[in-house]
């Protein structure tokens, strides 16, 4: 029996598993799948909110605190796997909004400024990493770390007693713990009753071959266009309520490349070698799920997390690790 039962494999699932890790106790995690192939593999890799002021003070404090140690923590996994999560302080150009009244509060409470460009707001801080590679080298970290890591097993149900967990039921044996976090992303809601459902928000996203004269993030209107540390160009992301729909359409396809196109020229004249969907975590009241459970004094909840999951999972770990008493 673990210490800790860790179910969902995703950044958060799996970030999770490395603060306990470190912190002596004994880890399983449980993915219904491979670990980390789904939102965590799918996303832009931006480490920070897109928008920070449409969100609430949860969320931006903690990506503040995830950024900030961000470098390091891929440091530390790169030189621990040999595996390069490409953590770039690219900065990020926002083209639109930086000068609302909502941007301009935000700033001021976080002291945050930017740099004026011709074209809009440069945020010179901003970093990225490439979503993929930080997932193979965090899942190779945790496993080095003693992380007992289990792939293609379903959770169903939670073992209870009383006011209690004892462990999870899945759909090939029973797995028990002394505590329990559930970190399932947009899968939560499926096998869990939570207070705040979660329900998964489709994105579609595209690369396309290499861009030889983007050298930052660009942001405007909600989507973005990302310049890769091999020269590839990612262009991402719609926002779409269709359930777990994984399907791609070429109608979303050209209107991101239309996007790219029209505030990076010459990417007109290149070719898409990938397009993609993932579905974030969304709850219905637009907040994070992070804590302890109401009914039950040793399950933890660290989930919906929407577009911010990576951005936010090194403090979300975080403050996980600090409600459970033991490795406190």
């Amino acid at each position: 029996m673990s210490d800790c039962l860790i179910v969902g494999g995703g950044v958060i699932g799996m970030m999770t598993a490395r603060y306990l890790a470190l912190a002596g106790a004994d880890v399983t995690i449980i993915d219904k799948q491979e670990c980390g192939r789904e939102s965590s593999w799918a996303g832009g890799g931006i480490i920070s909110p897109l928008y920070p002021w449409h969100y609430d003070d949860l969320t931006n404090d903690l990506s503040q605190a995830s950024q900030l140690v961000y470098e390091d923590l891929c440091s530390e996994i790169y030189a621990n796997t040999g595996i390069d999560p490409e953590y770039i302080r690219s900065g990020l150009l926002m083209l639109d909004e930086y000068d609302s009244d909502s941007a301009k509060k935000w700033m001021k409470k976080y002291d945050i400024t930017y740099t004026p460009h011709e074209q809009g707001a440069l945020f010179e801080n901003i970093a990225q990493v490439r979503n993929p590679r930080l997932i193979q080298a965090l899942k190779a970290d945790i496993i080095d770390k003693g992380v007992k890591v289990l792939e293609n097993i379903q959770a169903q149900s939670l073992i209870t007693n009383a006011d209690s967990v004892e462990g999870v039921n899945t759909d090939k044996n029973s797995i028990f713990a002394d505590n329990v976090i559930v970190c399932s992303g947009a899968w939560s809601s499926e096998w869990l009753e939570l207070k705040d459902d979660i329900f998964p928000m489709k994105g579609q996203m595209i690369v396309i071959e290499s861009v030889n004269n983007l050298e930052h993030i660009v942001l405007d209107q909600g989507r973005y266009i990302i310049p890769r540390k091999d020269g590839k160009t990612l262009v991402g992301s719609t926002m779409q309520d269709v359930g777990f729909d994984r399907s791609t359409d070429k109608e979303v396809m050209d209107s991101l490349f239309d996007f790219a196109s029209q505030r990076v020229p010459n990417i007109k004249n290149n070719r898409i070698i990938h397009h993609w969907s993932g579905f974030r975590p969304a709850s219905k009241s637009g907040r994070v799920i992070l804590g302890r459970d109401d009914k039950y004094n040793n399950l933890y909840i660290n989930t919906g997390h929407f577009r911010n999951g990576l951005n936010m999972a090194p403090e979300s770990a975080k403050r996980i690790l600090q409600l459970i008493e033991t490795f406190a």
